[in-house]
């Protein structure tokens, strides 16, 4: 099989926001399944992994966009992985539309034991290697910056959407959270372009995270921890309409 892999989207109403944009939980989501269905031919995807007791979870995520695709367009997603890394798996995305790259990404994935619910040594499936002759677009993601700014704080709890097949909040629902932090007046007048992630602990249902939100400038940190311990945090980066 090629070591990159292909899959193109049809933006409709539901997969845009109300500027008509990709939804940035929606950019995300098209990671996760691309990825998944990428996986299924490693024989490395969701029923080979529950054979051995282990789930696919993202460890961090880094998402620049040039442009936000929009409504109507159709988005090609292409992803591949480079070799694992002690326990992490990197993998890369470009995303394209008509012929022409809007957007990259790169993560850091790892296998995570469904009883113990820690990370495991990495499984392969028989894979010898795992790895693309394609250059990487972004550098591994990085750490989040430190903003000096005052911070509000408040609560969220996991809820029925929030949660996937792996008994947890969905890596994107994160970004959901993120964003409806801001205003609609806020989501008309700036545009999220960039963003990184970092997931630290997963949040379990009717678990209660108390979220933190700085803001300077364009640049604006979430941080979401569960009894005192960090659980993920997002730096986003705004650009002015």
């Amino acid at each position: 099989m090629n070591g990159f892999f292909e899959q193109s989207y049809f933006l409709r109403a539901a997969d845009t926001d109300l500027n008509g944009e990709w939804r940035a939980s929606g950019i995300f989501l098209a990671m996760q399944e691309a990825g998944g269905a990428h996986c299924e031919g490693y024989n490395l995807g969701m029923a080979a992994l529950r054979e051995q007791n282990i789930a696919w979870v993202v460890s961090r995520a880094h998402v620049r966009m040039e442009r936000l695709p929009r409504i109507g367009e159709t988005v090609t997603v292409r992803t591949w992985p480079k070799p694992p890394q002690h326990f992490f798996f990197p993998r890369y995305y470009q995303f394209w539309v008509d012929g022409q790259t809007v957007g990259s990404a790169a993560t850091l994935y790892a296998q995570l034991d469904l009883t113990t619910r820690r990370m495991v040594k990495p499984w392969l499936g028989g894979n010898d290697q795992l790895d693309c002759e394609l250059t990487p677009p972004l550098p591994v993601p990085g750490g989040i910056p430190t903003l000096e700014t005052p911070a509000e704080t408040y609560p969220r709890e996991a809820r029925y959407s929030d949660l996937d097949v792996n008994g947890h909040v969905n890596n994107t629902r994160y970004l959901d959270w993120f964003c409806d932090s801001f205003d609609v007046d806020y989501h008309r007048a700036w545009a999220l372009k960039d963003v990184l992630i970092h997931y630290n602990r997963e949040i379990r249902p009717g678990e209660r995270a108390l979220l933190s939100l700085q803001t300077d400038g364009a640049r604006t940190v979430m941080k979401g921890e569960c009894d005192g311990a960090a659980c993920f945090a997002i730096s986003g980066s705004w650009e002015k309409r």
